[in-house]
């Protein structure tokens, strides 16, 4: 099967056209060795079967980040047969950088000039067959997010797979061009080694870069470092005053401006863009903020407003469904009433558990669905980018920001995040206040418990719980930056992702991908969480846990005035597994009681659950990242005693204002 993988700056699109390329033929997975996300598919044209692999969005192959690394060393290692290169249109010198780098690598290229539209609001002519010509690679024109160009690109893929063609031969400048010269010179003993497995112009442009990768590479096939790394060094210092990268990097756009010859044209009279109105409105410091807890506050409405309904018919659907499997067991046993360990273990921790967690399936979609929406559009970065300046006055790094964001998905791949930010003591305070981020895990805790106890404001109360994690994480991260990582903080670089419109399909896809891990969960973690929760009631262990649990909390009281239940102990218990265990655990042990809690202790109750360890999984990450277990436990205790804290004076707020 031949095997294509798509590359590109970030925010060019490259997500719509893998999702484009592949529908729902696609899986996600982590590249080998390390816990970098990576997505696979399957592209179907004119019989033929693709493999494609969308690698991470970088702008550069210069190994600044793991990004970088992995797209690096997919490319070299794993020699794809096309590799596919999606640009902005609209920004087309800064993307043909990594063009140039991929052309040193002499693969087998394709360029997809997306965005088409975008670079004609702007007021650019592009000629895609001058570009074609210069670089010598094929180049077809897109819009992907209205789907224009895509059938020309699955039949140009298969094309170039059939009839593979090498870019032109790059020309630098004449004293770059001298010292890679110098360089393949003193390679020359090697070069029948190196030029089997690598380009010798690259790894000639690498060294000059003194990249250690490249040295790794070239050592592991017999070059010695040691005889040849003076000589390099010695021609970087006499040549470069001791500094290759940047003359590099220059003579590289050199040659882009070179490739750029009657390609591009600028014309004058453009009207002001939509997207710039937008711009001046969405990241305005005045009203930016507003419009975003708007608009948060509208997704979650429009969840509970929309999803109401097919819960409620999900609900009924598991009530006959324990009612069915009652039935069949009283047919079997051919007397009494069904009831027995077997179909009461059924009932109880597969159909009460797991329904309970699966009836809040429309809730989950819905909002996936509108998250999609909001990244597709481009809202997402300028969320970034307004909320950036705020939250470094009070400790936050600028990149950290990214992190946080993602932590509203899982705060495992949010926390992997953390690896782009540089500084050390950013990256472990932006680690340590990720876990207060309402991840996805939540939700359905929120809109379970909320929804009993709060049925007219549970879309209020669900907002006010993601932003209470955010202001918590703000406090800490200043708290943490005052005290345990003092010290500077860098600034946040980010680009805005043009306005795009999405597109049914890759929205679609987006939903399904979230959806259908939550079900693998709901079919594995969840499922096996619940049959043990189950088995510890069934022989009274859970009641001591829960209990001890619920002791902690002996100021709570229900609203008839009596303490707490084991049963949210328990619950408390189970969600250090995953937050969704919480709800299974509840539909076993409390089933429709759920709203005898009160406001105060089910205010209470919510915002401990919003604030304490997000799972186990997340307790790892942080080990793994950090490579601690003091952090990691710094963590679990932290973050529980936080929770502790917030819950009470949430409950004795609320309880104050009941009681008047």
């Amino acid at each position: 099967m031949a095997r294509i993988a798509l590359i590109g700056n970030p925010n060019v699109g490259k997500s719509v056209i893998f999702n484009e390329l592949t529908g729902l033929n696609q899986t996600i997975a982590n590249f080998p060795g390390c816990t970098v996300e990576k997505k696979e598919g399957e592209l179907s044209h004119e019989d033929q079967i693709i493999e494609v692999i969308d690698l991470p969005g970088i702008y550069s192959l210069s190994t600044h980040s793991i990004d970088e690394q992995i797209s690096r060393e997919y490319i070299i290692n794993d020699d794809p047969d096309l590799v596919v290169v999606v640009l902005d249109a609209s920004n087309l010198e800064r993307n043909l950088y990594l063009t140039v780098q991929l052309m040193e690598l002499n693969t087998h290229l394709l360029i997809v000039l997306n965005m088409m539209d975008l670079a004609q609001g702007k007021g650019i002519n592009i000629d895609a067959n001058r570009l074609s010509k210069n670089l010598g690679i094929p180049v077809i024109e897109t819009i992907a997010s209205k789907g224009i160009g895509l059938d020309e690109l699955k039949g140009k893929i298969c094309e170039c797979l059939t009839s593979p063609n090498l870019a032109k031969p790059l020309v630098w400048n004449k004293k770059t061009g001298e010292n890679i010269e110098k360089i393949l010179k003193s390679i020359s003993p090697y070069t029948s080694r190196i030029e089997k497995k690598y380009p010798l112009e690259w790894v000639a442009t690498s060294l000059l870069e003194e990249d250690d990768y490249v040295w790794e590479l070239i050592e592991n096939i017999g070059v010695s470092r040691e005889e040849l790394g003076p000589k390099i060094t010695k021609l970087i210092e006499e040549n470069f005053d001791g500094d290759a990268i940047v003359p590099l990097v220059d003579a590289r756009y050199e040659i882009v401006n070179s490739y750029m010859t009657d390609v591009q044209q600028k014309y004058t009279g453009r009207r002001w863009a939509l997207s710039d109105m937008l711009d001046e409105v969405l990241t305005n410091r005045f009203l930016g903020i507003p419009i975003f807890l708007t608009i948060m506050w509208g997704m979650f409405q429009l969840t509970f407003t929309v999803g109401a309904p097919l819960v409620g018919l999900i609900e009924l659907g598991f009530d006959k469904l324990g009612v069915l499997v009652y039935y069949l067991s009283n047919l079997l046993d051919g007397a009494g009433d069904g009831f027995n360990p077997i179909s009461d273990f059924i009932v109880g921790a597969v159909i009460n558990g797991v329904g309970s967690v699966l009836s809040f399936l429309p809730f989950i979609v819905i909002l996936f669905i509108a998250m999609a929406i909001l990244e597709d559009t481009g809202y997402l970065s300028r969320v970034a980018y307004l909320m950036d300046k705020p939250m470094s006055r009070i400790g936050l790094q600028g990149q950290s920001i990214i992190p946080m964001l993602l932590g509203f998905g899982c705060n495992v791949p949010a926390i992997m995040a953390t690896r782009a930010i540089r500084n050390d003591k950013d990256r472990k305070t932006t680690i340590l206040v990720n876990s207060f981020m309402p991840c996805s895990a939540r939700l359905p805790v929120y809109i379970f418990i909320a929804g009993a106890i709060f049925p007219t404001f549970a879309g209020l109360v669900t907002l006010g719980l993601y932003i209470l994690g955010i202001l918590v994480g703000i406090l800490f991260s200043w708290i943490f930056r005052k005290t345990l990582f003092r010290g500077e903080k860098s600034d946040l670089i980010i680009e805005l992702q043009p306005f795009t419109r999405p597109t049914p399909k890759s929205v679609f896809i987006k939903m399904w991908n979230q959806t259908k891990e939550f079900l693998k969960k709901a079919s594995t973690i969840i499922l096996v969480s619940l049959m043990i929760i189950y088995l510890l009631n069934q022989a009274g262990i859970m009641t001591y846990l829960g209990r001890g649990v619920s002791l902690l909390f002996w100021w709570m009281k229900t609203s008839d005035g009596s303490p707490i239940g084991w049963e949210y102990g328990a619950a408390l218990l189970s969600g250090l597994v995953a937050k969704e265990v919480v709800i299974g655990t509840l539909g076993t042990l409390v089933g429709s009681s759920l709203e005898l809690l009160g406001p105060a202790a089910g205010l209470g109750f919510l915002v401990f659950i919003a604030l304490y360890v997000p799972c186990i999984a997340t307790l790892a990450v942080i080990k793994q990242e950090t490579k601690s277990w003091k952090w990691m436990l710094f963590s679990l205790m932290f973050t529980i005693i936080v929770a502790y804290v917030f819950s009470a004076i949430f409950y004795f707020i609320v309880h104050a204002i009941v009681s008047v």
